[in-house]
């Protein structure tokens, strides 16, 4: 567990990267405003990420400072983990050391983004709608929202939004499927048939259009077969032409 400067209780660590950034040692809560810079709080961020939560040192240099020469970046490091550390309140927060650089390595350090990535990876292997429906829950927000500018920040984000959609997709969420990914024709195929039970045409046809809007936009492309038979069975009777 983390101890504070001051040799104090011991405390549990929680960092936040869904939605946001925020990091909770104890009672005390740091928000994404609470820090010193924006370099401190990405180091901490990647660090989170990161399986073991540390990375080889000098590719965390790369990361953050890819402009820079290696001592140059060495000492953006340096200077970046001792503002971590102080922002943190303690001296283990982030350590360097043998090449690698760790955030709290002695901590019981607790992520959002890594609890929802393997609560989702279980529920999608178990094939529980149910489970997948509840470990989507689990999703508070895009990776760090508003961090748009962090490249090494796009490959995680990439890759747990992917797993939000295999999530909804499983659970049979198709408008928040059709929400994400505007063109997938099988989420709005879905929701048409859905409102086709419900007696409900005009509704229906109102989601083929907006598929044929955002597959005309996105893919410059039009619905395929199997939508365009839906909609033919929409229309039918209603005396309406594409």
């Amino acid at each position: 567990m983390a101890r504070p400067p001051d040799g104090g209780a011991l405390e549990r660590v929680r960092v936040e990267l869904l939605g946001g950034f925020r990091v909770v040692l104890g009672d005390r809560e740091l928000g994404a405003d609470a820090w010193p810079g924006r370099r401190p709080a990405e180091l901490v961020q990647m660090l989170a990420l990161a399986p073991g939560r540390r990375l080889a040192r000098d590719r965390v240099i790369e990361s953050l400072w890819p402009q820079l020469e290696p001592e140059a970046g060495a000492a953006n490091l340096r200077k970046a983990a001792h503002r971590a550390r102080t922002a943190l309140g303690a001296r283990e927060a982030v350590v360097l050391r043998g090449g690698t650089v760790a955030l709290f390595p002695d901590a019981e350090v607790e992520v959002d983004a890594e609890l929802f990535e393997r609560e989702a990876e279980a529920a999608l292997a178990a094939g529980d709608p149910g489970a997948c429906a509840a470990a989507a829950e689990r999703f508070t927000g895009e990776l760090l929202a508003g961090a748009s500018y962090a490249d090494w920040a796009q490959e995680p984000r990439r890759r747990l939004g992917e797993l939000l959609v295999r999530l909804l997709r499983a659970a049979g969420s198709w408008e928040r499927v059709a929400e994400l990914e505007p063109t997938d024709e099988a989420a709005h195929r879905a929701l048409m048939e859905a409102e086709l039970e419900r007696g409900s045409r005009h509704a229906a046809i109102r989601w083929y259009a907006r598929l044929r809007a955002n597959l005309a936009r996105e893919l410059g492309v039009t619905p395929g077969p199997e939508a365009q038979a839906i909609y033919e069975r929409c229309v039918a009777g209603l005396g309406v032409a594409e």
